[in-house]
Formats: C-alpha cells, sequence, structure tokens
C-alpha cells in the first residue's frame, strides 16, 4: 500500500513552453478569457509542492489509500490547481487563435490610432478643410 500523489498544474509560463512565439503570444491573450489564468513558473512550482506535501502528509488527502474514493479518477479531482481550465466556459482549443489576435490587438492598438490620425489629417487636407 502506498501514497499517491498525482496532481493536474496550471499552464504555467516557462521558458520551454514560451520559446514557441504561437504559445507566449496564445499565453498573453488567454487572461482576457475568464477565468483562465497562465501562473508563472514559481507560483507553478510553490503550489504544486504544497499540495505534494499534502498528499504526502495528510491522512485525508485523495491520495492515501485509506481514503474512499468513489472513482479512481477523483485522486485528480481533488489535488488540482488548475489556473480555472475547468470552470471556463470554453475550452482551450477554441480560444488559442483569439487570444493570440487579441494580444496582436492590444501590441497594435496605439498604431492604429496613429495611422488613423495620419488618415484624418490627409483625408483633411484632401478635401480643403485644412
Amino acid at each position: 500500500v502506498c501514497i499517491v500523489s498525482s496532481n493536474f498544474p496550471p499552464a504555467t509560463s516557462t521558458v520551454s513552453v514560451t520559446q514557441n512565439r504561437t504559445f507566449a503570444w496564445a499565453y498573453e491573450g488567454m487572461p482576457y478569457f475568464k477565468p483562465y489564468e497562465i501562473s508563472a513558473p514559481s507560483t507553478s512550482n510553490s503550489v504544486m509542492s504544497a499540495i505534494l506535501f499534502y498528499d504526502l502528509n495528510d491522512p485525508a488527502s485523495a491520495g492515501n489509500p485509506k481514503t474512499k474514493l468513489n472513482n479512481p479518477n477523483q485522486i485528480f479531482q481533488f489535488g488540482s490547481f488548475n489556473g480555472g481550465c475547468w470552470r471556463c466556459a470554453y475550452e482551450v482549443d477554441s480560444i488559442g487563435e483569439a487570444s493570440v489576435l487579441i494580444y496582436f490587438s492590444r501590441i497594435a492598438a496605439p498604431y492604429v490610432g496613429i495611422v488613423a490620425a495620419a488618415s484624418a489629417a490627409v483625408i483633411a487636407k484632401f478635401l480643403g478643410y485644412v
């Protein structure tokens, strides 16, 4: 009989994940889809370590073989720190592209304003208002 600690970690912006630019861009836009949160590596490490210590030391832990579970998959239900992915109305696969577009629209917003002002000035000059 042994204690099992199998927990579900959150999406984390580690170097290995964000070196892929598409993931980095999507991670920047995902917080606009509440309750999604992208965790910093230090946050994920701290919380997952705390959950591991809980599993190893608390007799009420779902990982303790003496704890009655109705289904073996409940071990994942009670030991997760999911960053909101199980509470969101959208699946991660369905918001990836939208997250990237949100990121780029946020980055491009100042430039769009400058282009719009310059265009308005050119049109005003062309129509003789200036």
